[in-house]
This record gives structure tokens, C-alpha cells and sequence, in this order.
């Protein structure tokens, strides 16, 4: 990542980012690679300032699982999938440039093939197999939105696509998943995703500049209709839906309170935990990360080579199944 792009928090010139960012982005690419692979991992980190730490992990992660990982299956298993859910089932379906809210009504035979017969936006919509890829179940579409949901300006970011996905990056921006989950102070986790700006090294036209919500593309920065790649959860909410249905690669948790109340909740994920020493729920978050590493099924092989920033204590393992 470093020697790909250039970052700014728009106070200052573009320039190289970091080591320590850098280490975080590779870390939840890696992450992300390795549970593509079957490693379900555990990275449990306290730096010396945990801010951006927990921002810079989960874009890695989205990037690493759209480099690697299989957005959907082929077309004949997916239409079986979907011919096989009970009518009635939340669906969400692109259409055009944005995503729906619809319901399945179930398999159809057409004068051209077979389809799946769905209704969304008060209409009737026949989708043939070779097209179904564009419903995916969940309930995450246009018209389940609050009508007062911010509408923020979409920015380009077809130039990083292609500098860190090549081939996949029209996948990446097409198809509704939630390949990464990431847990925290949401407030404070929006000003972090804004207020940092990364572009190709070298690229001076500001067009090719994003913030990093851009690639994260967590539902609440899209517009309406918007193609989610993750899901940014406040640490204080008791419950929460997934917009589509899916386990995520990696979940990130910025803070112990993030770790110790909702792992369970993603317990099929590979999980990365950036804990803060000068937090009051520190002690519970080094509890249950020595828990975890007590039933641990060994190294994590996958993070060979990489040193933690300094400062940083680090505990990485693979998880039990």
C-alpha cells in the first residue's frame, strides 16, 4: 500500500502513508485473504493511539476479500438457491444503479428460460438465471432506507479499484455483500473514514481521490439505493440487521467494548480487536482475547514477515472451529 498510494487529511500535502497505516491496511487484507483460505483468525493489537488504526484494518479487509474472494456462485447455483427459498423471502435487487427492497414470489418458466419472479418498487420483475447474481437475499435495499437518510456525494474511486482489485472492480461496485463488519464509537469512526484522503501515487488530478468510505463503501456513506460492500455498527446498539444476508470475512472491532459484546454475535468471522490502554473496559478486552488465545488452534501463519508498528503489542492466532 505504501509505495501505491498517497494520502492527506486535506490540511496537508499528498504523501506516502505511514508505517503504521500501512501495517493495519495489510493486516485486514491479509486477514480477509487468509479466511478466503479457511484460517479463522484472531489479531488482538494495542497500539500506542488507536485512532485510524481500526479504519485503515477494515478497508484492507473489503479490498483483500474483493481481490480474492468469489462474490457470488455461478449462475445455475445461485438460481437454485434462490428457487429453493420459501415465497415471501426479503430479496435485495439491483436494478440499474441502485439496490431495492423486493420479495420473492419463486421460479417461473419464460419464453426465453427459466427466471425468478420477484416484486419490488410495486412491480413485477422476471430476472433470468444468467442475471440472477442481481438479487441476493437481505433487506438492505432503497425502500427500506429512512427517507431522511443523508445523502452524501458518491466519490470517484475507479483508479484505486483498479490499482488494488484490477479485474474484480466492477464487481466490487455492483454486487451487495458485506464482506467486513466494523464495530466501534460510530461517530468517531465517521470522522476518521472522512477525514482521510488517499489517491495512486502520482495521480494529481483530484477526481482520482476518495476518502477512505469511498472503499470501505459501509452502507450508511452510500446514497440511496447505494452498493454496500461492509457495515459500520455503533459498539452501543442492542440489536442491528445485516442489509444482506451474509458472514462477513473479517469484523473489526475499534475498543474492547466492541470485542467483548459482540464477537459472538460473528462468531464464523476472522476478527481483528484494537484495544485502547486509557479505556475503562481495557482490562474485560485483554480478558477475553486471553480466553480466546487459551482454546487457540495454533499460529497465524498467514501474518509471516510482518512487524507490528512500535509501541504496538501484538497477539495473532487461529481461531478453533
Amino acid at each position: 500500500m505504501a509505495a501505491l498510494v498517497e494520502l492527506t487529511d486535506l490540511s496537508s500535502p499528498w504523501r506516502r502513508p505511514p508505517a503504521w497505516a500501512a501495517f493495519f491496511f495489510e493486516l485486514g487484507w491479509r486477514a480477509a485473504v487468509a479466511h478466503e483460505s479457511g484460517a479463522r483468525s484472531c489479531s488482538v493489537l494495542v497500539p500506542p493511539i488507536r485512532s485510524f488504526a481500526g479504519a485503515f484494518a477494515a478497508t484492507g479487509a473489503v479490498l483483500g476479500v474483493a481481490a480474492t474472494a468469489a462474490a457470488t456462485p455461478g449462475p445455475d447455483a445461485h438460481f437454485s438457491h434462490l428457487a429453493s427459498l420459501a415465497p415471501g423471502t426479503q430479496l435485495v435487487v439491483k436494478m440499474g444503479q441502485k439496490i431495492y427492497n423486493a420479495r420473492l414470489i419463486g421460479p417461473s418458466e419464460r419464453p426465453d428460460g427459466p427466471c425468478i419472479k420477484i416484486a419490488y418498487d410495486n412491480m413485477i420483475h422476471y430476472l433470468p438465471k444468467q442475471q440472477c447474481h442481481r438479487a441476493q437475499v437481505g433487506a438492505g435495499g432503497k425502500r427500506s432506507l429512512p427517507s431522511t437518510a443523508p445523502r452524501r456525494r458518491r466519490p470517484p474511486v475507479t483508479g484505486l479499484l483498479e490499482l488494488f482489485l484490477d479485474g474484480a472492480a466492477g464487481d466490487f461496485l455492483s454486487l451487495p455483500t458485506v464482506d467486513t463488519v466494523l464495530i466501534g464509537h460510530a461517530s468517531v469512526l465517521e470522522q476518521e473514514l472522512g477525514g482521510v484522503w488517499l489517491r495512486v501515487s502520482g495521480q494529481d488530478a483530484p477526481a482520482d481521490a476518495t476518502p477512505l468510505f469511498g472503499l470501505l463503501r459501509a452502507s450508511r456513506f452510500l446514497p440511496d439505493g447505494g452498493i454496500p460492500r461492509s457495515l459500520l455498527l455503533s459498539d452501543r446498539v442492542s440489536e442491528f440487521a445485516m442489509p444482506v444476508e451474509d458472514t462477513p470475512h473479517v469484523v473489526v472491532f475499534d475498543g474492547a467494548r466492541a470485542f467483548s459484546r459482540y464477537r459472538s454475535r460473528f462468531a464464523a468471522s476472522s476478527w481483528i480487536a484494537v484495544l485502547d490502554r486509557c479505556s475503562p473496559a481495557f482490562a474485560e478486552g485483554t480478558e477475553v482475547a486471553n480466553q480466546e488465545f487459551a482454546t487457540r488452534a495454533g499460529p497465524a501463519r498467514f501474518l509471516g514477515g510482518m512487524d507490528a508498528p512500535p509501541g504496538t503489542e501484538w497477539q495473532a492466532f487461529e481461531r478453533a472451529t
